[in-house]
């Protein structure tokens, strides 16, 4: 798909842009980024070394993204896909244990799906057109909320799934969530063929129209996301707790009973 909407101009092979060590530099970028998001998080007590960390991986994400620009590969830029993803999952889960909200990220997370779907179909290509440049940011900013919706949802559902099952059959649960996904990872991208195969007959490999396999992938964030206010709605009415934080602060009730002091002379009175 990005390669039939982008602009863009594979690098000289005989080049550091074309060659094998700018692949390696990429891979040690991407670990930067991911060692410094992620480790960031579990930072509570040092603010400069947290924010450093941030800092180092938001520096070494756009240097990388440059690079892949370099490279001119639609490999190169999708391979942005996971970062920000890296980044935002300890603070998502974090957040649905200390403050809730998991229905709600269920609703953010499909919304996203929704947006950056059709942001491929109909706003990708036109800014392509126009700018070569521009079509490539907006690839990487979507890819990467892409991916970031692709954390929100796991980040919500996970946790959520001992709320709305008995714990005896947990295990059937998880079992059959990761069962539907992979109908939809054997099924879907043959339905993609097919839809392309349909809208784009007699046109070359390069020249493909996506917009009609992308706005089936959106139908389907539309419907994840009548069902997280289906799911949302029915939490509210039955009080499955979705909405309320993992992580329940302890009260300690005060007792008012008072304590009998035993004497010596109310023991023998006993007696």
């Amino acid at each position: 798909m990005l390669q039939c909407n982008l602009t863009l101009t594979p690098a000289d092979p005989n080049t550091f842009w074309g060659g094998n060590s700018v692949t390696i530099v990429q891979y040690i970028l991407m670990l930067v980024v991911a060692a410094g998001s992620f480790s960031s998080n579990f930072i509570k007590n040092n603010k400069g070394l947290k924010f450093g960390l941030m800092g180092i991986a938001v520096v070494a994400l756009v240097v990388y993204c440059y690079m892949g620009y370099m490279r001119g590969t639609a490999e190169t830029i999708f391979a942005v896909f996971p970062l920000l993803a890296v980044a935002i999952t300890p603070i998502l889960g974090n957040y649905v244990d200390h403050k809730g909200k998991a229905a709600t990220m269920l609703m953010l997370g499909s919304l996203l799906l929704v947006v950056c779907h059709l942001t491929f179909a109909f706003i990708l290509p036109g800014v392509s057109a126009s700018s070569a440049v521009g079509g490539v940011i907006v690839a990487y900013v979507t890819i990467l909320v892409l991916g970031a919706s692709f954390s929100l949802v796991p980040a919500a559902l996970w946790p959520s799934v001992p709320k709305l099952v008995d714990e005896k059959i947990i295990g059937s649960a998880y079992a059959a969530i990761f069962w539907i996904q992979n109908i939809g990872l054997g099924l879907f991208p043959a339905l993609i063929g097919i839809v392309l195969n349909n809208t784009n007959q007699g046109k070359a490999s390069h020249e493909l129209d996506y917009t009609w396999a992308l706005v089936m992938l959106a139908a389907l964030g539309i419907a994840a996301l009548l069902i997280s206010i289906y799911l949302r709605a029915v939490d509210k009415k039955k009080g499955y707790g979705l909405e309320q934080p993992n992580i329940k602060p302890e009260t300690v009730e005060a007792t008012t009973e008072e304590i009998p002091t035993f004497t010596e002379e109310t023991n023998t009175k006993e007696q």
